[in-house]
């Protein structure tokens, strides 16, 4: 069967969208090699869930989750800690905010512990209720993030507003406020939609779901961080989903390269099925190969990519560590679950990622068919 080149399954998307996602599903066979010198910086995040500041959880267990985020070379976490509801108020739901930030630095003076504050937005695309237009409604977001900086210890805010269409000028506006607010020093971070990879395609409705380079380079210049969300993409295949975080990467590094802010490319790990999230195409297996491809890509700006993070945090399970700890961080597990003493070999390595697309979202018995031997493998 001939198979088209990365070149000309580029041309087509740019031309034809919905026929460069067809041609990449039935005809492109994803690369599968992991690169002999890893682009992991050792600076990665990931996002937690609300049970760590309402009280769930205790001062040892915040010390083991410590000991997990440096194992995982995870130094940024967005901890679920409110959202604003109807009445403009928010949800409390950070009451031992203050004790987690405590215990979790103890532990690691070096993590960035950052409030993940939800905002559910009102507008043509959104069913929420936010008006990011109204001033008193971004006083009160910018007041509430400043007392979680100040008041709780909090590193700095991940904003989560959702959905932001492409040009939104108000939330540029909330940025700005909001660094006024919080100070020079504290971290801004930002969950933001997918890039829209089409520069010749320029169509209206393209602004509800994804933004422009031009629209990412205005936020970046306000933020200290970005995480994008590159899952729910809708895609049920595992090796399409794979391809569409190659061209991700390659498009976010290409806008924000030269720009002084740390992007995380999302990789997901949830279990849940929704029309946009198919568990067995978008998995931590096929996020990562993705995330290889594309900084791989010769088109991409690898310096541009800081790291991954993982969303969500609490959901991934054992095998999925694996293949986090195969894929990105580069410590291949030999068969009695022990790291190998030296990286296996670049044949077996290629073999072992060929398989890796094939399966589900569990590789462990792939992961654990290495066997190192004296010389690693």
């Amino acid at each position: 069967m001939l198979l088209l080149t990365k070149f000309e399954v580029v041309t087509a998307w740019r031309q034809w969208p919905m026929l460069g996602i067809i041609v990449a599903a039935f005809l492109v066979q994803p690369t599968a090699v992991v690169p002999a010198d890893s682009f992991n910086r050792g600076v990665n995040a990931a996002w937690l869930g609300v049970d760590w500041v309402n009280g769930d959880r205790n001062v040892e267990e915040a010390a083991a989750l410590a000991d997990d985020l440096a194992r995982r070379q995870t130094t940024e976490v967005y901890v679920f800690t409110s959202y604003m509801k109807p009445n403009g108020a928010f949800n409390p739901t950070y009451s031992h905010a203050a004790e987690f930030v405590h215990a979790l630095k103890a532990s690691d003076p070096g993590v960035s512990v950052q409030a993940w504050i939800g905002l559910p937005l009102q507008g043509p695309s959104g069913s929420g209720y936010v008006d990011l237009e109204d001033t008193a409604s971004r006083d009160r977001i910018v007041s509430f993030c400043t007392e979680m900086v100040h008041e709780h210890g909090f590193d700095g805010i991940h904003l989560d507003p959702e959905p932001v269409v492409n040009g939104d000028t108000s939330v540029l506006a909330l940025l700005d406020e909001l660094r006024s607010g919080i100070g020079p020093d504290a971290t801004i971070s930002f969950a933001t939609r997918r890039i829209w990879p089409a520069r010749e395609i320029q169509l209206p409705i393209i602004a509800k779901f994804a933004w422009l380079a031009d629209y990412y380079r205005e936020i970046a210049q306000r933020v200290d961080q970005i995480a994008v969300m590159t899952y729910d993409s809708g895609l049920p295949l595992p090796f399409l989903y794979r391809w569409w975080v190659d061209m991700q990467v390659v498009h976010l590094s290409q806008a924000l390269g030269g720009i002084p802010v740390d992007l995380f490319v999302g990789i997901p790990a949830s279990e849940e099925w929704t029309l946009t999230h198919w568990p067995n195409a978008e998995n931590m297996t096929s996020g990562l190969l993705g995330m290889i491809d594309g900084l791989s890509d010769p088109d991409a700006v690898p310096s541009a990519v800081t790291g991954v993070a993982i969303y969500p945090y609490w959901e991934v399970d054992a095998n999925e560590w694996l293949s986090y700890h195969a894929l990105w961080l580069n410590k291949w597990l030999g068969l009695d679950g022990q790291r190998c003493p030296t990286e296996p070999n670049s044949a077996a390595v290629s073999d072992l990622t060929e398989r890796m697309p094939m399966l589900d979202h569990s590789p462990a018995h792939c992961l654990a068919s290495v066997d190192c031997g004296p010389r690693g493998l």
